[in-house]
């Protein structure tokens, strides 16, 4: 994206804050903190959620390469803003400005979709220049993942290397934050059986099914991918380990159901947690492979009834 001359839309209720970012920006266009990737840059203000609903709406013009939002505006506020954006824009990179460094919000907006998360006490030029160069450039790895360049053929879940490009989002955010990311894998078992007993048709069936159970236990908003053979993984910005509690819920609720349906009794699952240390995990293939090494159920195949894992995983909780 060398040269490219940028659009950004700030969304800040704040007119005094409005100005100050855009000095920080006009810095940017400088190149004194941008590294030349930008050639020209145009910042658009608008300080409430209708009039930015207006101007990223099709046909409004020109689109934005980006979105520098403050949850906390005079018609909107908190997740209700990001997510109003995203319905209306699904495209568009969006980068949270907030008035304060609050970690519940962050993972939340971190989670349901917002590229990066920036709290206006520590801002400065460098951060705002890292954080939209690496929101456009994720946005055109999304186009690339929409053109199904990394996803596998059987799910049309992420592959293995889509899986590693989104995952990053997440630890970048843990890195700024201070905080851990949590990689969940679950590997599905006695899947010979199945193909023995009754073919390999409905061996590739069966895991059609889970990755069908898990989308519906995860919900829409996940990096979930088919990591390998029979392995499913997804990584969840963590505050600590009871946040993965509701998720671990969810998929043995789910894999419960998947194991009464026709030929799926015999159908075994077991589910690996590995945290990371923001300070030390470089990239997600070192989680994968963290994970390949380590099993929290003891290495023991376990039905989905099994998937009670939760105070296990507190107890054996890993910093790599």
């Amino acid at each position: 994206m060398t040269g490219k001359r940028v659009r950004v839309l700030l969304v800040d209720g704040r007119a005094e804050d409005s100005l100050w970012v855009n000095e920080l920006l006009a810095e940017l266009e400088e190149c004194r903190f941008g590294g030349g990737w930008v050639q020209g840059l145009e910042m658009f203000p608008v300080e409430r959620l209708s009039d930015a609903l207006l101007l990223v709406s099709s046909g409004s013009g020109e689109p934005f390469d980006a979105v520098v939002l403050n949850p906390e505006l005079p018609d909107s506020y908190g997740l209700h803003t990001l997510l109003r954006i995203q319905a209306e824009a699904p495209d568009l990179p969006v980068i949270i400005l907030s008035d304060t460094d609050d970690p519940d919000l962050a993972i939340s907006m971190v989670r349901a979709g917002a590229q990066d998360y920036l709290a206006k006490p520590q801002l400065d030029t460098a951060p705002l220049a890292r954080a939209l160069r690496l929101a456009i450039e994720r946005n055109r790895i999304h186009r690339d993942l929409r053109e199904q360049t990394w996803r596998e053929d059987l799910t049309g879940l992420y592959n293995r290397r889509g899986f590693g490009a989104l995952s990053e989002r997440d630890l970048l955010a843990g890195r700024r934050l201070g905080l851990p990311v949590a990689l969940l894998v679950v590997e599905l078992t006695r899947l010979d059986a199945i193909g023995f007993a009754y073919g390999k048709d409905e061996q590739q069936l069966a895991l059609l099914d889970c990755a069908e159970v898990l989308r519906i236990a995860l919900g829409s908003e996940t990096n979930l991918a088919r990591v390998d053979t029979a392995g499913f993984a997804l990584t969840v910005l963590c505050a600590g380990a009871g946040d993965l509690a509701e998720i671990e819920l969810a998929i043995r609720r789910q894999l419960h159901l998947l194991q009464a349906r026709p030929n799926r009794s015999m159908l075994a699952a077991r589910l690996r947690v590995v945290w990371s240390d923001p300070s030390v995990i470089e990239s997600i293939e070192q989680l994968l492979e963290a994970a390949e090494a380590q099993w929290l159920c003891e290495n023991r195949e376990h039905v989905p009834a099994a998937f009670e894992t939760t105070a296990s995983a507190n107890r054996t909780r890993r910093h790599l």
